[in-house]
């Protein structure tokens, strides 16, 4: 994913260079990146309602999880997840441990998230995992849907992941 700029934020320490001659070209190209993010959003709060029934393809051997078929732009893997309650849409993207890259990453997709569906969503800041590495989240919950946005740094890993999923309601 490329880097669109939606302001200074306080993670782990990292430079912050001056980009102003670049900020044009990223806001386009991030524009349309973002419409498709968006679009692509939307269609999986819609297939919410249907337990992911377009979604989800044959189970993939983990307890509950299916292949996706649709799989959102550069995410590492997405899959979809049937409880008896709540059925979930997720992706995860893999970074190398405290990459900087991860953390623009999880910033674009809040920033988009705030303005594709964002007017229509209460959001709330989740800070309640109780480990030393890093983690931050950003919850969207909706009438059809829950929409949330993560990053997770795993030092056992060498990994930063950041996750978008959305969520059935209960009973889909």
């Amino acid at each position: 994913m490329s880097r669109c700029f939606n302001g200074i934020r306080q993670l782990p320490p990292r430079t912050i260079l001056p980009v102003t001659s670049m900020m044009t070209f990223l806001a386009t190209a991030c524009g349309a990146q973002a419409q498709d993010l968006c679009a692509n959003i939307d269609y999986l709060i819609d297939q919410s309602r249907s337990k992911f029934a377009e979604v989800a393809d044959n189970p993939n051997g983990d307890a509950g999880k299916h292949d996706a078929t649709l799989t959102l732009a550069g995410a590492s893997k997405c899959f979809v997840t049937k409880q008896s309650k709540r059925d979930w849409y997720q992706c995860v993207w893999e970074f190398p441990y405290r990459a900087e890259r991860a953390y623009d990453t999880f910033d674009d997709f809040v920033g988009t998230m705030n303005e594709c569906i964002g007017q229509h969503a209460t959001p709330h800041s989740d800070q309640s995992v109780n480990h030393p590495d890093y983690y931050s989240s950003r919850r969207y919950d909706m009438e059809r849907a829950e929409v949330s946005v993560s990053v997770k740094d795993k030092a056992a890993l060498g990994n930063t992941l950041v996750f978008i999923r959305v969520q059935s309601r209960d009973g889909g």
